[in-house]
């Protein structure tokens, strides 16, 4: 098993073929973390999803008794860090469960009448040369959410915050390739604790006072080198700064709207603006998301299908709504045969979703015009020099 620290020792499990978690694709898979905290007394630090069970505790066997465990702490009671938690907790029968007062009464729903220990009661666990202090951070990402702080080492045990989906051999976040790392460090937050930024802010200041040198959060990698990047990256993402970029998303039945969506590309693009184009057909739109929430801009297109928006579109628009991207401007575009609406109800989601619409035109019937598609690139340009300005 691999040490974080003397003392620390991660007994997770990778999970090499997972594509699909919280509604968005995860390419790489994911590791459920779990980590064993020796003192005087051990404790074990989160579980994982339950079908793993076995390999956690073939981890855990490596490294001490399951029996000898003092104290068990559940971070978070979400299934995919506590599914384990009844069948080790059998073969620690004598292991306190300790967790946050709002994980009472979710994992005792999960699992049945358990024996668990609020950290109001017991807001640090003394190992005897380690020291485990709770932090609870509500709503980062679900109400019961806490961190565990291990002031001798400066190990911050964040559960789901700083995490990534990314199975890997490696453990540390020098030893992976940089640009899989950043990209699914982004994709983790833009497509689960994006709509939360306020109460992600809100944790990250009640972890400002502690001295951290080490983040080992319970998906993907432990971040124990330059961990001030990954710092400076959550304080942008909470705060919605946005870059020059426009990400502009559509689907198309006969090509017409794709022909419009190309056409407002090259005008963005003409003014230097930073331009991506995604068919919602053709890509998940979770890793649209992924695009959208550092964009300054973000366009959606869509034909009329049986007067109503197309399926696809409707799906990322529900998407997006949920998300809240901010500090966003925005606009919708379409085609349409006899008859119009699906980009007025473009319009109205996008609305909902905090985007600031530009207003525009460009509802067309069957395939564009040339004057039509010049409507289209000269609209891009302007939205190029709005993202600018």
């Amino acid at each position: 098993m691999i040490q974080l620290k003397d003392g620390v020792t991660w007994v997770g499990a990778v999970d090499w073929d997972i594509r699909n978690f919280h509604g968005y694709i995860t390419h790489r898979g994911t590791s459920y973390n779990a980590y064993i905290v020796q003192g005087e007394k051990t404790a074990l630090v989160d579980t994982v999803k339950a079908p793993f069970y076995e390999t956690m505790l073939r981890h855990i066997e490596e490294v001490v008794d399951p029996k000898d465990l003092d104290y068990i702490v559940a971070n978070h009671a979400e299934p995919d860090h506590s599914g384990a938690l009844t069948r080790i907790a059998k073969k620690a029968p004598d292991a306190k469960i300790v967790t946050s007062d709002r994980g009472i009464p979710v994992l005792k729903k999960y699992y049945g009448d358990m024996d668990l220990i609020s950290i109001k009661e017991m807001p640090q666990v003394d190992l005897g040369g380690k020291t485990l202090s709770f932090t609870p951070v509500p709503m980062a990402h679900w109400p019961d959410s806490m961190v565990s702080y291990i002031p001798e080492d400066k190990l911050l045990l964040s559960n789901d915050a700083f995490g990534q989906h990314i199975a890997s051999t490696a453990r540390f976040n020098d030893e992976v390739d940089q640009a899989v790392l950043w990209q699914e460090a982004t994709a983790y937050y833009a497509n689960i604790l994006m709509p939360l930024s306020r109460t992600v802010n809100n944790a990250i200041k009640a972890l400002a006072g502690l001295d951290i040198e080490m983040i080992a959060p319970s998906h993907g990698i432990v971040w124990r080198k330059d961990i001030g990047d990954i710092l400076a990256a959550y304080t942008r993402w909470v705060g919605g700064e946005t870059r020059p970029r426009a990400v502009i998303a559509y689907d198309s039945m006969w090509k017409s709207t794709q022909e419009m969506a190309y056409a407002i590309a090259e005008g963005v693009s003409s003014t230097g603006v930073e331009t991506r184009v995604f068919n919602l057909t053709e890509t998940h739109r979770s890793d649209i998301i992924t695009e959208i929430m550092e964009a300054r801009a973000v366009l959606v297109g869509s034909p009329t299908l049986n007067n109503h928006v197309y399926p696809t579109v409707a799906g990322f628009l529900a998407y997006m709504r949920g998300l809240k991207p901010q500090n966003k401007i925005g606009a919708a575009f379409g085609s349409y045969g006899w008859a119009g609406g699906a980009k007025r109800f473009v319009e109205e989601q996008m609305k909902l979703a905090g985007v600031e619409l530009v207003e525009n035109d460009l509802d067309f019937s069957y395939k564009p015009t040339e004057e039509e598609w010049r409507k289209c690139y000269e609209f891009g340009a302007m939205m190029g020099e709005r993202i600018i300005s």
